[in-house]
């Protein structure tokens, strides 16, 4: 009897060996499963025209190229327009787009890379002037506002304003106007000095709360631009 019971394990044994079975269990002998690569972070697109700075002429539609980035599945392009900040979105899978834009303002524009993961990567921001039509002079570009950074807490005492700029015209002469206030109802409408040559100025302020200001950049031939408004807090 003792023959019959080993000779009945041996040859169930060898079925399920046969069969793939394991005596530790069901997929044994298969080895561990590698797990899925994780997905990576998206790179940065680079763009490519309309160039920064630049003076647009297309009749129609402009064309936005610029380089795929790796790691990335969609892309979103930001268009803003400078003067009404009106901004344009599209989300595409291709490394181009055209669209028919209003004539006679200037635009900034920017890729925002994405995956699957949560991650996502933003070109620089290009700048061009619509025009349609060559023109003898353009309008500077809105100021960029640097610091304080929009919606940020300073404390009291000199406060150091700085902006940036760029204009088409690289031979014209510049000039700004700032304006700063607390007036809630009606903000950034005093002006506190004309005229100023240099892109950075410290003022005092010792009042605590919320203060409202912009830079109107001027070039040499009469034309100008606003920054729009920015804001910080004086802190106590």
């Amino acid at each position: 009897m003792k023959k019959v019971l080993l000779s009945t394990v041996f040859f169930i044994s060898i079925l399920l060996i046969s069969c793939g079975g394991s005596a530790e269990g069901e997929g044994g002998g298969s080895g561990p499963v590698d797990p899925p690569p994780t997905p990576q972070k998206p790179s940065k697109a680079v763009l490519e025209k309309p160039a920064n700075n630049s003076e647009c002429l297309e009749v129609d539609a402009v064309k936005f190229e610029w380089n795929a980035s790796e790691n990335t599945t969609s892309y979103t392009i930001n268009i803003k327009n400078l003067l009404t900040s009106e901004i344009i979105t599209n989300t595409i899978t291709t490394t181009s787009l055209e669209i028919t834009l209003t004539k006679g303002f200037p635009y900034s524009w920017q890729v925002i890379s994405t995956n699957s993961t949560s991650f996502v990567a933003e070109s620089d921001k290009w700048k061009f002037y619509l025009s349609g039509e060559a023109l003898k002079n353009h309008a500077p570009f809105p100021a960029e506002i640097l610091t304080p950074k929009p919606g940020s807490s300073v404390s009291s005492g000199s406060v150091s304003l700085s902006w940036s700029f760029s204009d088409i015209d690289a031979n014209d002469t510049h000039s700004f106007d700032l304006y700063l206030d607390q007036d809630e109802d009606n903000p950034a409408t005093k002006k506190i000095v004309s005229n100023y040559s240099a892109t950075k100025r410290t003022t005092s302020i010792d009042t605590p709360g919320v203060y409202y200001w912009r830079v109107v950049t001027k070039d040499n031939h009469g034309t100008s631009s606003d920054s729009g408004i920015s804001t910080f807090t004086v802190l106590e």
